[in-house]
């Protein structure tokens, strides 16, 4: 625990320090709304809307009104996503150390993450897309320790997790949906068919659900600008069919599945882009182009000693974490989906960590190779 305190304080001090970039009109936006929160004109809204369809989430305005009654307002922002990034880098570390067994690997792993372009700009930009990730790492490591123990309890607080991260971001309603889904699955598949095993991590789920229920229940005019734009549209609830059938609409779901596939595009995940100016990556590709074949020996590895219960998860977990970045119709969005970030460095770690511990003299060699690549590659993308 000591050690993960340590890598949270080292990866939030590589990320609060401030560059000179100016604040984005997103950055802008989630202070102005942070500002306003207690106010004798807001209060303390649940969901804060802007414009049109683009809303915020409580956790990422709150998180920012804290941090601005300890800093400058205008790095309130940054500070908040600075403390997420060290919180996360904390948490892969856990979370590798009980995957692989070795301190060192999850301290490599906790390093990889640190390092990983798309983890580093949103660490030190002040937007909500990096909130949702401490919630899927707890959940995550709630539920490894569940199939390691068998203790529903843990299951409860891995769902319990996802239904709190709901609250994260405006893509987390589908997203958090989708992983209670990947989370039922797998506990059936793991054997674990009685009917309390599933039961109770979905209760733990809808728990949290009950606070927007309330919320939107007061406040019915909200519902159509925020959980009716990206999870259940308003017509949708009064005509369920209508929403079964807007669904499985041939066109719609072809527009879907080709935003989908672009999503796993690897010449955009692992590759640099064009140099452009657009924050937060300027064309940096999401991930460190080494990460690529430490990624398909991670998933070789998994594949290769049979699909465990944990290796079912980590993968489930990647497949559907950009479905909620397809519906919203914008192609590489790495910001709706920045939960696939932390899974893909666990895997890639995994591999890395088989290639060490080989017999065969060649493999533990390039390790070393691939982990050089992935060291200048990191230092050739941190700026400051």
């Amino acid at each position: 625990m000591a050690t993960a305190g340590l890598l949270a304080v080292l990866a939030f001090g590589l990320y609060a320090i401030r560059t000179s970039a100016p604040l984005s009109p997103a950055e802008h936006d989630l202070l102005r709304q942070a500002a306003g929160v207690g106010s004798a004109a807001n209060g303390f809204p649940l969901f804060f809307h802007l414009e049109d369809e683009h809303w915020l989430q409580p956790v990422a305005v709150y998180a920012t009104a804290l941090a601005g009654r300890m800093s400058s307002p205008d790095n309130a922002g940054r500070l908040a996503s600075a403390a997420i990034g060290g919180l996360n880098v904390a948490l892969v570390f856990l979370l590798a150390r009980r995957l692989y067994a070795s301190t060192l690997v999850a301290g490599g792993t906790a390093l990889l993450l640190m390092a990983t372009p798309a983890h580093i700009a949103y660490a030190r930009t002040g937007v909500d897309a990096i909130y949702p990730l401490p919630f899927v790492l707890a959940w995550v490591l709630a539920l490894v320790s569940y199939f390691e123990t068998g203790d529903r309890r843990l299951a409860a607080a891995g769902a319990f997790a996802l239904g709190v991260g709901v609250y994260s971001h405006p893509s987390a309603p589908l997203t958090m949906g989708f992983l209670l889904v990947v989370t039922v699955a797998t506990i059936w598949m793991s054997g674990r068919r009685d009917r309390s095993s599933v039961a109770v991590p979905v209760a733990a789920f809808v728990a949290p659900l009950a606070v927007a229920a309330v919320w939107l229940a007061a406040n019915p005019t909200a519902y159509p600008d925020t959980f009716g734009r990206w999870a259940i549209h308003a017509a949708h609830l009064r005509s369920p069919w209508d929403g079964v059938r807007a669904f499985v609409n041939w066109n719609t779901l072809g527009t879907r599945l080709s935003l989908y596939w672009g999503f796993f595009d690897p010449s955009w995940l692992f590759f640099d882009g064009p140099d452009s100016p657009a924050p937060p990556l300027r064309g940096a590709s999401p991930f460190l182009f080494a990460t690529a074949m430490a990624l398909a020996a991670g998933v070789s590895q998994r594949l290769r000693v049979g699909l465990s219960p944990t290796s079912l998860l980590l993968l489930a977990g990647i497949a559907v974490a950009p479905l909620a970045a397809s519906t919203f119709g914008t192609p590489h969005a790495i910001s709706d989906f920045l939960m696939i970030v932390p899974l893909v460095v666990v895997l890639a770690a995994g591999g890395v960590a088989d290639w060490m511990a080989r017999d065969d003299g060649w493999w533990p060699a390039f390790s070393w190779v691939v982990i050089g690549a992935l060291v200048l590659d990191a230092a050739r993308f941190i700026r400051f």
